[in-house]
C-alpha cells in the first residue's frame, strides 16, 4: 500500500516467515501470477453481469495537471518555447519548410496527447504530441511533432521544454513507459529485473545467490527508510504503508478474531491514539501481521519507494492524501477496462517482494535443481512438491509462497503441488499445463465451498444430487472405480485420476473481488457449468453412439480430431450449423479467398484467426487448442499479445468477439485481426 511497523529489529537479524493459518489463506486468495504491465482492473469480476458496486480512485493524471488552468497549466511555457523556434527560424528547419506564421498560438496549436517516460526515480520526460497548422507560400500545412519536457520532483516540480521534433522521426529512447499517473509500464520480466536490480543498487549483491543476505530491514536502512511496527487503527485489513512524507497515523487495537462458533468479531480500543510518523518510513500493520514475518511486507514497500514515488508526488501536489483517496463506486459490469493505478502499483510491489524475496535467476535454477533430484516421483506433481519443500526448509519461506514463486518463474505444473484444502495439505496432483492456463480456474477447492455451491447453484446441486460426483481430498471428482478408491476411512483418487485432474475433476472459476481500494483477491467460486454444457455439446454423438460417459468420450474425441486444418474447420464449422459460404459471410471475406486460407494454414491462418473462429463457434479452449495445434500454431508464453489470447481462449471463450477485443484494449493491444 503506497504511504501503505512497535519495537525495531537488529539489523543483522534475517525476517524470516513460517507457514500460519492467516497466510494460508491468503494463499487461497492471491492470485499467483498477476499482469504487471497493466493498469485495467481484472476482467471480469462478476458472473454474468451481476449488479455489483466496486470503489474506483478518483486521481489526477499527470496530464491533467499539465494543462489544467488551477493546476500546473504548462500551456503558456509550451507556447512560449514554440514561438521562440519561431522568431529564431528554428521551426522552419525542424518542419522542412518555410514557415510564414506570425505566432503560435491555440488558434494554430493543439496538444494531442502526452507519452510519459521515466528517467529515475525523480525524473521524467513528458513527451507533449502537439499539431501546428502552418502557413506557407504555398497554402496551409498541418504538421505533426513532440516536444519534450524534462520534468522533475527533486525539490519543488519543475517542468522545462528541452526539443522539439517531427513526429515520424522520433528517437527511440529506451526509457521506460509510464501511465499517466507516473507508474511505469513493467512487465513480470521486468518486475523480477528491477528486483535484482535493488540488491545491486544498494551495495547487497550477494543477496542475489545468498538466500542468508536477503535482510529485508537492512535493505530498507540502505535505501534510507526507517521501519515502524504500529497497531494500524481503523485500518480496513492493510499490511503496511509506506510513508513518504511526515504522516498523523492514528493507533490502537483493532483486530478481528473467530469466535467458538464460527462468527467473526472486531475488536477495537475506544479512544485511539495518534502518533506523528516521519517521512521515509514503512509502517508494519501489527494489527494484522505479525512482525516476525514481516519480510515480504517490507520488501513491498521498499518496490512502491523505488518505483512510485513520482505517483505519489503528483498526488501530493493536486491536494489528494493518498492514504485517503476520494473514491466513487461504479458497477463492476462498467469498471472492465478501467484504469486504476492504485491495483497497478500494488500488483507491481507484489511481484517486485517476491523477486527481492526470492530473485529469479538463483531461485530458476534452485527450482530446477530440486526437482531434477527428486527421487521416486510418479509426476510432475510430486517432483515440485518435493523440491518446494526442499526450498520451503532452505530458504525459511512457507509453503505458499514457493508455490506462488515457482508458478511466476514458468514452472505451471508446480500448481499441482503445495496446495491446501480444509487447511490441510493435500496430495500432490498432475495435469494437462493447457487445460489450466487461466490463473482464475483451479481444480482445487475446500469442503465449506463445496457445501456453499450446493446450497446455491442449481447447476452443481444436480451435479452431486445422485454421488455422480464426489468431493475427494480438495477436489470434486467423477464418482466411478477408474477415479476414485474407497477404503473404510474415507477416499482417495486413483493414480491415474491424481495424474489426470483436469480429466476427471470438476474445474471451477474463482472471481476477483474488492477488498479494500485498489485491491482486488480471488474471492467467490462457481461451478463452470456453461463450460461443462458446451463440452457436452460437443461429445453428444460420441456418448449416444457409443455409450461412453463425458470423460472417456472426450479422450476418444481427441484422438479422433482430424489430423488437418481444413478437416478440422469443416468439422466443427458443421457442428455448429455453418457452411463455408456463412463462415465467408462472418469473417468478411470470399468463399474461394476461405477455401485458399484453410488449404494453406500455415501460410494464412493466424493465431488472431484461430481465436476468432473459437468465439464465434464458443470452444471449449481444449477444443481451440487442438485447433491450433492443426493450424500449426504455438501460442508463446513470452510473447505479450500471445499471452492475451491463451487468455481468451481459456477465460473468455463464450463471452464474444466484442468482450475479446475490450480485454485486448486493456491490455494496450490492438483488436482481433481477421
Amino acid at each position: 500500500m503506497v504511504n501503505t511497523t512497535v519495537s525495531e529489529v537488529p539489523p543483522d537479524v534475517v525476517l524470516r516467515y513460517q507457514v500460519t493459518t492467516k497466510q494460508l489463506e491468503e494463499s487461497h486468495a492471491m492470485p499467483d501470477v498477476e499482469d504487471c504491465g497493466t493498469d485495467s482492473l481484472p476482467y471480469p469480476t462478476e458472473k454474468n453481469g451481476k449488479k455489483k458496486k466496486i470503489l474506483i480512485p478518483e486521481l489526477t493524471s499527470m496530464t491533467k495537471y499539465l494543462f489544467d488552468p488551477n493546476l500546473g497549466n504548462q500551456r503558456l511555457a509550451l507556447y512560449s518555447f514554440l514561438n521562440k523556434q519561431l522568431r529564431m527560424g528554428w521551426l522552419s528547419r525542424t518542419v522542412g519548410f518555410d514557415v510564414r506564421n506570425r505566432v503560435i498560438n491555440s488558434e494554430v496549436c493543439s496538444f494531442t496527447d502526452v507519452t510519459f517516460r521515466k528517467i529515475n526515480r525523480e525524473n521524467f520526460y513528458a513527451d507533449v504530441n502537439v499539431k501546428l497548422i502552418l502557413q506557407t507560400d504555398n497554402g496551409t500545412r498541418e504538421w505533426d511533432g513532440i516536444l519534450e519536457c524534462w520534468c522533475s520532483f527533486e525539490g519543488e516540480f519543475t517542468c522545462s521544454v528541452e526539443s522539439l521534433t517531427d513526429k515520424r522521426k522520433r528517437r527511440e529512447s529506451g526509457y521506460e513507459l509510464l501511465n499517466p499517473f507516473l507508474v511505469p509500464y513493467c512487465t513480470n520480466q521486468r518486475m523480477d529485473e528491477i528486483a535484482e536490480e535493488i540488491w545491486v543498487k544498494y551495495g547487497m549483491p550477494e543477496a542475489l545467490v545468498c538466500s542468508e543476505a536477503r535482510n529485508a530491514y537492512e535493505l530498507a536502512r540502505r535505501m534510507g527508510l526507517d521501519i515502524q511496527y504500529l497497531p494500524v487503527y481503523d485500518h480496513n485489513g492493510i499490511n503496511s504503508i509506506m510513508v513518504f512524507e511526515d504522516t498523523a497515523v492514528r493507533i490502537g487495537n483493532d483486530k478481528t478474531e473467530l469466535r467458538p462458533d464460527g462468527t467473526k468479531e472486531r475488536i477495537t480500543d475506544d479512544e485511539p491514539k495518534t502518533v506523528l510518523v516521519p517521512a521515509n518510513t514503512i509502517i508494519v500493520n501489527i494489527n494484522v501481521v505479525n512482525k516476525d514475518y514481516s519480510s515480504f511486507n517490507i520488501f513491498h514497500e521498499c518496490i512502491h519507494y523505488e518505483l512510485h514515488y513520482a505517483f505519489f508526488r503528483l498526488q501530493s501536489m493536486t491536494s489528494n492524501d493518498v492514504r485517503l483517496v476520494n473514491a466513487i463506486e461504479i458497477e463492476e459490469e462498467k469498471a472492465k477496462g478501467y484504469k486504476d493505478p492504485i491495483y497497478f502499483m500494488e500488483k507491481q510491489a507484489n511481484r517486485g517482494a517476491y523477486g527481492l524475496m526470492m530473485p529469479a535467476a538463483a531461485t530458476r535454477k534452485m527450482i530446477v535443481k530440486e526437482r531434477d533430484k527428486a527421487e521416486n516421483c510418479r509426476h510432475n506433481g510430486e517432483r515440485y512438491e518435493a523440491a518446494g519443500k526442499s526450498m520451503a526448509k532452505t530458504l525459511c519461506l512457507p509453503y505458499f509462497r514457493i508455490r506462488a514463486r515457482m508458478i511466476q518463474l514458468g514452472f505451471m505444473e508446480a500448481k499441482g503441488a503445495l496446495n491446501f484444502a480444509d487447511k490441510k495439505l493435500i496430495k500432490p496432483f498432475a495435469f494437462d499445463i493447457e487445460a489450466w492456463k487461466a490463473e482464475e480456474h483451479t481444480f482445487i477447492i475446500d469442503w465449506k465451498t463445496v457445501d456453499e455451491l450446493r446450497r446455491t447453484s442449481k447447476d452443481f446441486q444436480i451435479i452431486m444430487a445422485n454421488r455422480r460426483y464426489i468431493y475427494v481430498d480438495g477436489h470434486v471428482v467423477r464418482n466411478e472405480p477408474k477415479y476414485v478408491n474407497c477404503w473404510k476411512n474415507g477416499y482417495t483418487l486413483t493414480e491415474w485420476a491424481n495424474a489426470h485432474v483436469d480429466e476427471c475433476c470438476l474445474r471451477f472459476v474463482r472471481l476477483y473481488e474488492q477488498t479494500q481500494l485498489g485491491t482486488f483477491v480471488f474471492g467467490r467460486m462457481y461451478y463452470d457449468a456453461e463450460y461443462v454444457k458446451r463440452t457436452l455439446f460437443f461429445l453428444d454423438d460420441l456418448i449416444n453412439q457409443q455409450n461412453l460417459d463425458e470423460i472417456d468420450a472426450r479422450i476418444e474425441y481427441k484422438h479422433n480430431f482430424p489430423r488437418t486444418f481444413i478437416d478440422a474447420f469443416d468439422m466443427l464449422m458443421r457442428k455448429n450449423g455453418d457452411t463455408r459460404e456463412t463462415m465467408a459471410e462472418k469473417l468478411n471475406t470470399t468463399t474461394k479467398t476461405l477455401r485458399e486460407w484453410l488449404l494453406e494454414p500455415e501460410k494464412k491462418i493466424s493465431a488472431d484467426f484461430i481465436t476468432v473462429i473459437s468465439l464465434m463457434w464458443q470452444l471449449p479452449d481444449w477444443i481451440s487448442i487442438l485447433l491450433l495445434d492443426r493450424a500449426g500454431i504455438h501460442l508463446n508464453d513470452y510473447d505479450r499479445r500471445h499471452q492475451a489470447l491463451s487468455h481468451i481462449l481459456h477465460v473468455l471463450w463464450d463471452k464474444g468477439i466484442k468482450a475479446a477485443d475490450d480485454f485486448l484494449e486493456s491490455m494496450r493491444l490492438d483488436p482481433l485481426r481477421y
